[in-house]
């Protein structure tokens, strides 16, 4: 979608699917987190918006807030927002918003405005927490730019080099593919990227294997770059029903993963991961999708074929290699396995139930045709 150029916008259906998906989540962020025992935990919104759009509808900043204020009671550590705003009279409209909302004194709320996301984020948390010679606290940054510029890649490697931070960025694919080969945007892909082999997009000429070939990229560099244990997307398509952006979560949490992954599937029950504006919300759907639980065990059955794991082990891939949540493999795999003996439990516990694996220390071997 292009840039808007009013200081307040409506919403687009698809934007309402991805703030259903960030308050879920934060919802339990919030409280995981403030009640983890952290002296301090921070999110951050780099292009925070006016925080309200034209039918009233709320803005990322004050989904977050709300979110936190939901367990206040419970919360006795110190948690910072930070939203950073560029637009000055967006930033106005924001704080506005904000100061509409009485906060306990330990919820610290800074709007950043005139700044770009790099600007405000190392001056209001890196360059302070550098100075102390201390790590950053646990982060969500929710990084929802319009466009390819401003999120350099080394600042969310940055960002994920600290333990307990997370990012869940906004990319803006539609854009990208269609500017990606301008002349004057090399070093700025250079930057979003943070490689040049994002160049091999010139090979493609299909529209599927583009979006295949820059999305697998930014996948690649979020793990083996940035190191992120877990990485999921989600894509947004427009009213065409054509790719707009994806939503790239990334976090070395196995509870964050778990946590995203029911947010996620609360949107999109089928597993795919997918909203579409085109999808009439007056229809009346016949049915949803159903997840394709076929194609979980294939995965499974291929990583483990012949060899040995733990519960333990198997939740792990499910997590961070499949869509599927750590509450689908056992009773839609596991047990279909056993059942059909091509999964033998090698250390059952005394009075198991038969086809449960509650232990996660539990050793299973999978024959090497489980297919």
């Amino acid at each position: 979608m292009p840039a808007p150029t009013k200081t307040v916008w409506p919403m687009e259906p698809h934007t309402r699917a991805k703030h259903e998906i960030l308050r879920r989540y934060l919802e339990a962020w919030s409280a995981i987190l403030g009640l983890g025992g952290f002296p301090t935990i921070a999110y951050v919104d780099g292009f925070a918006g006016p925080g309200v759009y034209d039918n009233g509808e709320e803005g990322s900043p004050i989904i977050a807030l709300k979110a936190a204020l939901s367990h206040q009671a419970r919360i006795s550590t110190e948690v910072r927002f930070l939203f950073i705003e560029q637009d000055k009279k967006r930033a106005a409209r924001l704080q506005e918003c904000v100061d509409a909302f009485e906060r306990p004194p330990s919820f610290r709320t800074r709007i950043a405005e005139g700044m770009s996301f790099e600007e405000g984020f190392r001056k209001y948390l890196l360059d302070p927490h550098r100075e102390k010679n201390k790590p950053l606290p646990p982060t969500f940054a929710f990084i929802d730019p319009f466009g390819w510029t401003g999120v350099p890649f080394a600042l969310v490697k940055e960002i994920l080099a600290y333990q307990g931070c997370e990012v869940l960025f906004n990319f803006m694919y539609e854009e990208i593919n269609r500017f990606i080969e301008h002349p004057d945007q090399t070093k700025n892909f250079d930057a979003l990227f943070g490689t040049d082999e994002w160049r091999g997009v010139t090979e493609f000429v299909d529209a599927r294997a583009r979006r295949e070939f820059l999305h697998g990229l930014y996948v690649s560099q979020l793990r083996n770059a940035a190191g992120a244990r877990y990485v999921r997307s989600f894509e947004m398509r427009n009213k065409k029903d054509a790719t707009d952006y994806f939503l790239f979560f990334a976090t070395n949490s196995k509870k964050g993963m778990e946590k995203m992954k029911e947010a996620m599937w609360k949107v999109d029950e089928s597993g795919t991961f997918r909203f579409s504006d085109a999808t009439n919300p007056a229809q009346t759907l016949l049915f949803t999708p159903a997840p394709d639980f076929a194609g979980l065990r294939r995965a499974i059955v291929q990583r483990f074929a012949g060899s040995e794991a733990t519960v333990a082990e198997v939740e792990d891939f499910v997590l961070a290699e499949t869509p599927f949540r750590s509450t689908h493999y056992k009773k839609q795999v596991l047990a279909e396995l056993e059942k059909e003996g091509r999964l033998e439990v090698i250390n059952p516990q005394p009075g198991r139930r038969a086809r449960s694996y509650g232990e996660p220390s539990m050793r299973i071997k999978f024959a090497s045709d489980g297919a």
